[in-house]
Parts: C-alpha cells; structure tokens; sequence
C-alpha cells in the first residue's frame, strides 16, 4: 500500500506482569512487522525488565519507566518516543490478533479508528474474576468440569501465541466484550454516519489515530485519576478538533479478563464506579458542552447512546430546547 503510514503501539502497565507477557507475545505473531512498540512502566511492583527481556531484540520495542502518576500520565510519557505516523492505543492486557496491527494500518485514512474487542480468559483465579455464570459454565467444559475450577489454572502457556495465534486465541476466547457497541454499530454503520457520539466509542483499549492530531489536542489531560475517562476525554477533544471516528472489525484484540483494584469482584466494581463518576465531573466541568452531559446521563444509566444521540439532534434542531437542556444540566 503506496501510503500505508509507520505504526507505533503505545501501551501503558502498571501491576499486570503476566498479562502483560502475553500481550507483547501476540505482538510476535503479526502479519505486519514493521511497527514498533513503546511501552510506559507506570510503576509496576518489581518492575518489568525480565518481563520484557525475551521480546527486546525481537521487536521494536522501547520501555519507558515511572514511578506510579497514572495511566494519563503514562500514555503521555510513551507519546514523548514515538516515531510512527500512525499511534495505535492498546492496553497491557490485550492479546493482539495477528490482523491487529495491519487492518489498522490499512484503514488508516487521517481520521481516528475503533478497533473490535473480543475478551480471553488467560488464568483463572477462584473469586476474584469479574465473570458471569455463562463464563464459568464455558469454562468448566473446556477443562474437565467445575471441580478444576476450585484451584488456580493457567490456561495459555509462554510460547502458544507465537506458534499457533489463531489456535490459542480460539482456546481462551470468552466472545465480544460489551463496549463494542454493537447495537450503534448496527444502526449507524462501520462509518458512524451521522452518530453524535462516536468519540464515546474511542477508548485506548483498541484505537488508530494520527500521531499529529494527538499532539495538536495536547495529549491526555493527567487531572484524570484513577478508572475512566482519560481516553475518552482525549477522543472527545480530537472530535471537537475535526477528527472523524470509524469502526473497523477486522482489528481485533482480546482483552485478558483479571482481577480488579480489590480481590472482591463486586467491591472492585463499587471502587471503579466511583472514580468513573469522579472523572466523568471533571470531564463535564472541562467542557461544559451538552454532549458532555449527555454522555455522563448514559454512565449514569439515564438513557442509551442512541437516546442521547436522538436528544443532542433534537436539541441542535430547536434552540428553546437547547437551551433548557443546557439550563438544566450546567446549573446542576
């Protein structure tokens, strides 16, 4: 491809060894192998030298290390190195599908592009994974039964993702993760045509987007803390700069499901809860603009994205609407 832009992979870890291992693992196994990957130790306990040791001299691969500021923060510091054209946003615990890197870059058109989510189970760890009864019944079938599930398993050995990526993703594969959206993609198309919302879409977890425009909107804003809204943040700014967001299906990661910010997987959820509405305040005091809020009604389990897409067009159609909304959301 005549202008296929250069691909840098910026990743930010903190705490997530093993997962982190199998993530630059899948980075072997891609069809495309000119990108390289810049990666920001956040803080990790123990650090992780010996874990990015074996990958050194088999990919381009630079590590940055931090002490512990946050993943905005992290993301900021990897940006400082990056070379490519092309930024592709995937977090330390995403096993990469050999396609990942190439169907990103191929789709790369100067606009920002959503990558598909898929999740994996890579160990399991009795209690303490934010799973489902559906999980564990597909879980216990593939090991034997649920009496092998009482003891930690691992369940993807070093090795298996470089020899045989489609067979091991296919052994680990727990379907679609739900912030794929599916629904508004459905509805809209690949292309969001006319989607109020796309940025809401663009997390760091799967996203392309031009290294110049990242730069432009100046990075991600490090007053985030804590779970949420830093990626979104930096999308909804890159939005309001003029970039256009798109869906594409064929760059696919997994994310590794593991435990959370407490070994109680409903004690995690309550924590990470609580700093997503913290964050979504800040976000909505930084912009103070009606898609904002919308999008924090949509958190806030107030209405869909597709309700909030209906109301933002209704309102940009009939300004005494507007103006009530923008009353009655900015004097709250």
């Amino acid at each position: 491809m005549a202008n296929r832009p250069s691909v840098s992979l910026v990743m930010a870890t903190c705490d997530k060894r093993e997962y982190l291992a199998f993530t630059l693992e899948s980075l072997l196994a891609q069809t495309e192998s000119r990108f390289e990957v810049v990666v920001c130790d956040d803080g990790t306990r123990g650090g992780v030298a010996d874990v990015v040791a074996p990958f050194a001299n088999r990919l381009d691969l630079q590590v940055v290390v931090q002490e512990n500021r946050g993943r905005a923060a992290a993301r900021n510091a990897a940006l400082e190195r990056v070379q490519g054209d092309l930024v592709v946003f995937i977090d330390d615990d995403r096993l990469a599908a050999p396609g990942f890197v190439a169907a990103h870059a191929d789709a790369a058109d100067g606009g920002g592009v959503i990558g598909w989510k898929r999740r994996a189970l890579t160990w399991w760890r009795p209690g303490m994974l934010p799973i489902g009864e559906a999980d564990l019944m597909r879980l216990a079938f593939r090991v034997g039964g649920t009496a092998r599930l009482r003891e930690p398993l691992r369940l993807l050995e070093a090795g298996e993702l470089e020899a045989d990526a489609e067979g091991a993703l296919a052994r680990v594969d727990l379907g679609e993760e739900r912030d794929n959206y599916r629904q508004v993609v459905e509805e809209f198309g690949p292309d969001l045509e006319d989607f109020r919302f796309g940025w809401g879409l663009a997390t760091t977890a799967n996203l392309a987007v031009p290294r110049e425009a990242v730069a432009a909107v100046g990075g991600f804003d490090e007053a985030f803390t804590g779970w949420g809204m830093e990626d979104t943040d930096l999308s909804y700014r890159l939005h309001r700069s003029g970039l256009r967001f798109t869906v594409n299906a064929e760059a696919v990661n997994y994310h590794q499901v593991h435990p959370l910010a407490d070994p109680d997987p409903v004690a995690a959820g309550r924590i990470m809860k609580a700093q997503l509405m913290r964050n979504l305040a800040h976000f909505c005091d930084r912009h103070r603009s009606l898609d904002a809020y919308l999008f924090r009604g949509y958190w806030s389990n107030a209405m869909s994205l597709t309700e909030a897409d209906g109301l933002l067009k209704r309102a940009e159609a009939d300004p005494a609407l507007l103006r009530e909304l923008e009353t009655f959301y900015m004097s709250r």
